[in-house]
Protein backbone atom coordinates (compact mmCIF):
# COMPACT_ATOMS: atom_id res chain seq x y z
CA UNK A 1 0.00 0.00 0.00
CA UNK A 2 1.28 3.43 -0.99
CA UNK A 3 2.44 6.22 1.74
CA UNK A 4 -0.77 8.19 0.22
CA UNK A 5 -3.37 5.52 0.57
CA UNK A 6 -2.52 4.43 4.07
CA UNK A 7 -2.97 7.79 5.09
CA UNK A 8 -6.08 7.93 3.20
CA UNK A 9 -7.13 4.33 4.52
CA UNK A 10 -6.67 5.30 8.25
CA UNK A 11 -8.46 8.99 7.64
CA UNK A 12 -11.57 7.01 6.47
CA UNK A 13 -11.30 5.10 9.55
CA UNK A 14 -10.96 7.90 11.94
CA UNK A 15 -13.65 10.34 10.29
CA UNK A 16 -15.94 7.44 10.07
CA UNK A 17 -17.78 8.95 7.06
CA UNK A 18 -17.54 12.20 8.03
CA UNK A 19 -14.85 13.54 5.46
CA UNK A 20 -14.70 16.10 3.08
CA UNK A 21 -16.11 14.91 0.08
CA UNK A 22 -17.11 17.50 -2.66
CA UNK A 23 -18.84 16.93 -5.44
CA UNK A 24 -18.27 19.96 -8.60
CA UNK A 25 -21.66 20.89 -10.22
CA UNK A 26 -21.11 23.51 -13.14
CA UNK A 27 -18.14 26.42 -13.23
CA UNK A 28 -17.38 29.22 -14.94
CA UNK A 29 -14.06 30.60 -16.43
CA UNK A 30 -13.32 33.91 -17.74
CA UNK A 31 -9.35 34.14 -18.93
CA UNK A 32 -7.52 36.93 -20.10
CA UNK A 33 -5.07 35.08 -22.63
CA UNK A 34 -2.56 38.19 -22.76
CA UNK A 35 -2.27 38.46 -18.69
CA UNK A 36 -3.08 34.63 -18.16
CA UNK A 37 -5.51 35.99 -15.55
CA UNK A 38 -8.29 33.17 -14.81
CA UNK A 39 -11.40 34.11 -12.82
CA UNK A 40 -13.08 31.21 -11.83
CA UNK A 41 -16.83 30.64 -10.40
CA UNK A 42 -17.80 27.19 -9.46
CA UNK A 43 -20.51 25.23 -7.76
CA UNK A 44 -20.18 21.94 -5.62
CA UNK A 45 -21.99 20.30 -3.35
CA UNK A 46 -21.10 17.98 -0.16
CA UNK A 47 -21.83 14.74 -1.12
CA UNK A 48 -23.02 13.54 1.89
CA UNK A 49 -25.50 16.47 3.36
CA UNK A 50 -26.27 18.34 -0.27
CA UNK A 51 -24.84 21.21 1.19
CA UNK A 52 -23.95 23.45 -1.83
CA UNK A 53 -21.15 26.05 -1.76
CA UNK A 54 -19.64 28.60 -4.98
CA UNK A 55 -15.88 28.57 -4.86
CA UNK A 56 -14.81 32.02 -5.92
CA UNK A 57 -11.47 32.44 -7.19
CA UNK A 58 -8.80 34.31 -9.14
CA UNK A 59 -5.28 33.46 -9.97
CA UNK A 60 -2.87 32.55 -12.59
CA UNK A 61 -4.06 29.70 -14.77
CA UNK A 62 -6.82 27.16 -13.93
CA UNK A 63 -5.07 25.47 -10.91
CA UNK A 64 -3.98 28.82 -9.09
CA UNK A 65 -7.15 30.14 -9.55
CA UNK A 66 -9.41 27.43 -8.31
CA UNK A 67 -7.08 26.55 -5.54
CA UNK A 68 -6.86 30.17 -4.42
CA UNK A 69 -10.82 30.35 -4.27
CA UNK A 70 -10.77 27.09 -1.80
CA UNK A 71 -8.09 28.66 0.22
CA UNK A 72 -10.45 31.59 0.73
CA UNK A 73 -13.20 29.32 1.90
CA UNK A 74 -11.53 27.00 4.32
CA UNK A 75 -7.44 27.34 5.02
CA UNK A 76 -8.70 29.84 8.16
CA UNK A 77 -9.85 26.68 9.40
CA UNK A 78 -7.43 24.19 8.11
CA UNK A 79 -4.06 25.72 7.91
CA UNK A 80 -2.66 23.14 6.49
CA UNK A 81 -3.42 24.37 3.07
CA UNK A 82 -1.51 27.24 3.53
CA UNK A 83 1.46 24.87 3.45
CA UNK A 84 1.30 22.78 0.50
CA UNK A 85 2.60 23.56 -3.02
CA UNK A 86 1.29 22.66 -6.23
CA UNK A 87 4.89 20.87 -7.71
CA UNK A 88 3.82 19.88 -11.45
CA UNK A 89 1.06 19.20 -13.81
CA UNK A 90 0.46 16.48 -16.61
CA UNK A 91 -2.23 15.93 -18.76
CA UNK A 92 -2.27 12.81 -20.83
CA UNK A 93 -4.63 12.15 -23.91
CA UNK A 94 -6.61 8.02 -23.80
CA UNK A 95 -6.57 7.98 -27.29
CA UNK A 96 -8.32 4.45 -27.59
CA UNK A 97 -11.26 5.42 -25.10
CA UNK A 98 -11.77 8.25 -28.13
CA UNK A 99 -15.30 6.96 -29.48
CA UNK A 100 -15.18 9.36 -32.47
CA UNK A 101 -13.07 8.72 -35.60
CA UNK A 102 -11.67 12.73 -34.93
CA UNK A 103 -10.71 11.45 -31.49
CA UNK A 104 -11.71 14.76 -30.43
CA UNK A 105 -13.72 13.09 -27.96
CA UNK A 106 -10.58 11.72 -26.33
CA UNK A 107 -10.77 11.19 -22.40
CA UNK A 108 -8.06 13.43 -20.75
CA UNK A 109 -6.21 12.56 -17.34
CA UNK A 110 -5.15 15.31 -15.00
CA UNK A 111 -2.17 13.98 -12.65
CA UNK A 112 -1.44 16.72 -10.55
CA UNK A 113 1.53 16.70 -8.04
CA UNK A 114 1.56 18.42 -4.96
CA UNK A 115 3.98 18.63 -2.08
CA UNK A 116 4.23 19.28 1.08
CA UNK A 117 5.40 21.27 4.22
CA UNK A 118 8.59 18.64 4.14
CA UNK A 119 8.94 18.33 0.19
CA UNK A 120 7.24 15.52 0.02
CA UNK A 121 5.28 14.65 -3.26
CA UNK A 122 1.68 13.33 -3.56
CA UNK A 123 -0.02 12.62 -6.56
CA UNK A 124 -4.06 13.23 -7.53
CA UNK A 125 -5.55 12.43 -10.90
CA UNK A 126 -8.69 12.60 -12.72
CA UNK A 127 -10.02 11.60 -16.10
CA UNK A 128 -13.17 12.76 -18.01
CA UNK A 129 -13.39 14.24 -21.56
CA UNK A 130 -13.03 17.79 -20.07
CA UNK A 131 -9.18 18.85 -19.43
CA UNK A 132 -10.50 22.01 -17.31
CA UNK A 133 -13.15 19.39 -15.48
CA UNK A 134 -10.03 17.27 -14.42
CA UNK A 135 -8.24 19.80 -13.63
CA UNK A 136 -10.82 21.21 -11.18
CA UNK A 137 -11.40 18.10 -9.79
CA UNK A 138 -7.86 17.02 -9.40
CA UNK A 139 -7.29 20.19 -7.61
CA UNK A 140 -10.65 19.41 -5.48
CA UNK A 141 -9.14 15.89 -4.56
CA UNK A 142 -6.30 17.48 -3.07
CA UNK A 143 -7.66 20.14 -1.22
CA UNK A 144 -9.94 17.37 0.60
CA UNK A 145 -6.60 15.02 0.87
CA UNK A 146 -4.90 17.90 3.21
CA UNK A 147 -8.40 18.90 4.50
CA UNK A 148 -9.89 15.58 5.52
CA UNK A 149 -5.73 14.50 7.07
CA UNK A 150 -5.47 17.76 9.19
CA UNK A 151 -9.04 16.97 10.84
CA UNK A 152 -8.04 13.05 11.43
CA UNK A 153 -4.99 14.44 13.26
CA UNK A 154 -7.36 17.12 15.56
CA UNK A 155 -9.44 13.68 16.06
CA UNK A 156 -6.57 11.30 17.33
CA UNK A 157 -4.76 14.19 18.94
CA UNK A 158 -7.65 14.67 21.26
CA UNK A 159 -7.94 10.76 21.47
CA UNK A 160 -4.02 10.77 22.15
CA UNK A 161 -4.68 12.91 24.81
CA UNK A 162 -7.51 11.31 27.00
CA UNK A 163 -5.88 7.80 26.66
CA UNK A 164 -2.61 9.83 28.84
CA UNK A 165 -5.18 11.00 31.27
CA UNK A 166 -6.25 7.89 31.72
CA UNK A 167 -3.46 5.80 32.18
CA UNK A 168 -4.98 3.74 28.81
CA UNK A 169 -1.14 2.24 27.65
CA UNK A 170 -2.62 0.70 25.11
CA UNK A 171 -4.38 2.93 23.49
CA UNK A 172 -1.28 5.54 24.02
CA UNK A 173 0.57 2.99 21.61
CA UNK A 174 -2.26 3.07 18.92
CA UNK A 175 -2.85 6.70 18.67
CA UNK A 176 0.58 7.88 18.92
CA UNK A 177 1.05 5.42 15.82
CA UNK A 178 -1.67 6.60 14.26
CA UNK A 179 -0.51 10.02 14.33
CA UNK A 180 3.09 8.91 12.94
CA UNK A 181 0.94 7.78 9.61
CA UNK A 182 -1.15 10.73 9.59
CA UNK A 183 1.70 13.73 10.06
CA UNK A 184 3.42 12.01 6.70
CA UNK A 185 1.02 14.02 4.71
CA UNK A 186 2.10 17.15 6.21
CA UNK A 187 3.46 19.17 9.37
CA UNK A 188 0.64 19.81 12.10
CA UNK A 189 2.44 21.26 14.72
CA UNK A 190 0.55 24.46 14.37
CA UNK A 191 -2.96 22.53 14.38
CA UNK A 192 -1.68 21.08 17.67
CA UNK A 193 -0.41 23.98 19.35
CA UNK A 194 -3.70 25.69 18.29
CA UNK A 195 -5.09 22.55 20.11
CA UNK A 196 -3.28 23.36 23.27
CA UNK A 197 -3.74 26.51 23.41
CA UNK A 198 -7.68 26.05 23.09
CA UNK A 199 -7.80 23.78 25.72
CA UNK A 200 -5.99 26.22 27.95
CA UNK A 201 -8.35 28.86 27.21
CA UNK A 202 -11.32 29.47 30.35
CA UNK A 203 -14.79 28.55 29.27
CA UNK A 204 -16.86 30.82 28.06
CA UNK A 205 -19.54 32.65 29.86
Amino acid sequence: MSKKNAIEALVDEVLDGTNLDLRVDDFQLQENLETREVRINCNVHHNKTGEKVTIEGHGVGIVDAFFQGIIGIYSQEFSSLETIRFNDLEVKASIDKSRQGSLSDSMAEVILAVANSDGKIFLFSKQSQSITGSCIRAVLRAAEFFVNTERAVIAVYKALEHAKEAGRHDSIARYTAQLATLVEATSYSEVIDRIRRESLEPPRQ
